[in-house]
């Protein structure tokens, strides 16, 4: 209960300057409109009105702005904030705090995700009867926590280096590029497709594309372990880094590591 009120009270810090409309806006209008945009293009450039698997793809691209930004630049506010010495040298555990930030907040962009979903599966007449919602709410899941993986991978690097924002803002777009969003994993060059199975999403997108084509969840099931495979990577990567930092902090006597 502890963890559940602190993350809703950093959730209601974080948007308390905005009224419902604007929460709304915000939160579901300006990405929407980013799927419309990539769907649009993605057909013109295809020469196709079937643009199915770009709605799912940009669907998902949606929960990425919480987990990069939101969890990326968690240690950064901290320090911003000045409570980045308490959070070093208490028992509090580091993982603890990024996800409370992160709790709620990846809550919303699920719902996002969905909503944003089928307004897309609407405007582009994509019939809805043939999206199996149970097994994609799953998927979505899955593909949440990886991608936290590999936000809280990049708070942590908010310790040893000042360009966190730089380094959140390149990783979206690699993802956006490198996960098959927008155009197959298969039009990549052969040298630089490895990088597509080290992100997380790729076999997200991947399963989600099959189950709404009809393939049953028992089918795409080696796709979701290795997503669950990659978040746990990502973690792992992550507390080591965090035992790093703290080390050199302490025998550093400084916060500051870059």
């Amino acid at each position: 209960m502890h963890f559940l009120h602190m993350s809703w009270l950093n959730f209601k810090g974080q948007r308390a300057a905005f009224n419902f409309e604007e929460f709304i806006l915000l939160d579901t209008a300006y990405p929407f409109l980013t799927l419309v945009f990539y769907c649009v293009m993605a057909g013109f450039a295809y020469g196709t009105t079937d643009v199915t698997d770009w709605v799912i793809g940009n669907a998902f691209m949606l929960c990425t702005n919480t987990c990069l930004f939101s969890l990326g630049t968690c240690f950064v506010g901290e320090r911003y904030y000045g409570r980045i010495r308490s959070i070093i040298v208490g028992k509090t555990s580091k993982f603890e705090i990024v996800l409370q930030k992160g709790f709620f907040a990846a809550v919303v962009s699920v719902v996002t995700t969905l909503v944003g979903f089928a307004l897309g599966c609407l405007v582009f007449g994509i019939g809805l009867s043939k999206v199996p919602w149970g097994s994609l709410l799953l998927v979505l899941i899955i593909a949440m926590f990886a991608v936290m993986g590999l936000g809280m991978f990049l708070s942590v690097l908010g310790l040893v280096s000042h360009q966190i924002h730089m380094i959140s803002n390149v990783m979206w777009y690699v993802l956006l590029i490198f996960t098959g969003t927008n155009f197959p994993i298969s039009q990549l060059p052969e040298s630089v497709q490895i990088i597509s199975y080290l992100l997380p999403m790729t076999r997200s997108i991947a399963a989600a594309r099959e189950l709404v084509a009809g393939a049953k969840l028992s089918l795409v099931r080696g796709l979701l372990f290795g997503e669950v495979a990659v978040a746990f990577t990502y973690l792992v990567i992550a507390a080591v880094v965090i035992k790093y930092a703290e080390k050199i902090a302490i025998k550093n006597g400084t916060l500051e590591l870059f």
